[in-house]
């Protein structure tokens, strides 16, 4: 199966309304999810952990690579129980965004875990699902797409060590439709914002009421947080970007949003000092009143 199935492509036109008042019934769907993966991560029951994705389900961890498929997730939960005892977890929904045929979940979460007898490590962070209705209502939806990532830094010894050896590459989504190229020049221009340091201008790639869940930081919500945090973030000085790149990996069209799934690359070097850095991410585009195309939702992590 291509793994581009899961992109759902409109038979009319998109809008882009700010998402409505999430059904209660769905509400309450996913909170009952929440609570049984919960009981499922303690308990070490991988058959419940896995019960919400489906085969095109795209999940995206933190310090790990990109995942497609129910199988696939399963051997990331495998190995992570395989290695670490997990006390507790509770995650704790802070917003959820009606598309229509979808639905947004972002919150916070918290994960007591032990790792091979050392001393016990709380896991905290952020995550997003994007939830994909059922066609019938007395069915609970599945996942599309799950993202996290820690709320400040961690050591990687602290949590469990995944092999991704067997994972396929990521591969860059091949589109031909407007909205997907208007996309692609907009991840351009973040690129090229980015390389040369032009952190207020980044921000203005957000709508004023965004949301953005980027590695090792708390949620940042607002027009005045999210650029605070880039104008500090990607100010000029000795830090320069030799390389970068933005990649699309998937796109999910749902009635009131565009979803996309993306990856990136960052070659760094400041003085002496230089590296790689890999991630992914989940953006969520709209458009505004005058028909640009903004970041609603972003959500970022590291390989």
């Amino acid at each position: 199966m291509n793994r581009f199935n899961f992109i759902f492509f409109l038979l009319a036109s998109v809008t882009f309304a700010q998402g409505s008042k999430t059904d209660s019934v769905i509400k309450k769907q996913i909170e009952e999810y929440n609570t049984s993966f919960s009981n499922a991560l303690v308990k070490g029951s991988q058959g419940d952990l896995v019960k919400a994705y489906t085969d095109e389900t795209i999940f995206m961890p933190e310090h790990s690579r990109e995942r497609v498929g129910s199988k696939t997730i399963r051997d990331f939960y495998k190995q992570w129980l395989a290695q670490a005892k997990i006390a507790s977890y509770e995650r704790k929904i802070l917003d959820l965004q009606d598309f229509g045929n979808y639905i947004l979940e972002i919150g916070t979460f918290d994960e007591n875990l032990n790792l091979n007898e050392q001393n016990a490590f709380l896991y905290t962070g952020k995550y997003a699902v994007l939830w994909k209705k059922s066609s019938n209502r007395s069915l609970p939806p599945t996942i599309a797409a799950e993202i996290w990532g820690s709320s400040s830094y961690f050591d990687d010894k602290n949590i469990p060590n995944i092999d991704d050896s067997s994972v396929p590459k990521t591969e860059e989504y091949s589109f031909s439709d407007k909205l997907a190229s208007e996309i692609k020049e907009r991840n351009n221009t973040i690129r090229d914002f980015v390389k040369n340091r032009q952190g207020a201008e980044h921000a203005k790639m957000f709508m004023p009421d965004a949301m953005y869940l980027t590695y090792y930081t708390p949620i940042l919500s607002g027009e005045k947080e999210i650029t605070d945090y880039f104008t500090e973030h990607e100010k000029p000085g000795t830090l320069n970007i030799d390389k970068i790149s933005i990649l699309t990996s998937g796109i999910i069209y749902a009635r009131t949003a565009i979803i996309e799934v993306g990856y990136y690359s960052v070659d760094w070097r400041d003085g002496d000092n230089h590296g790689n850095v890999k991630g992914k991410s989940m953006n969520v585009w709209k458009k505004d009143n005058n028909g640009a195309l903004l970041l609603f939702r972003q959500i970022v992590n590291h390989d």
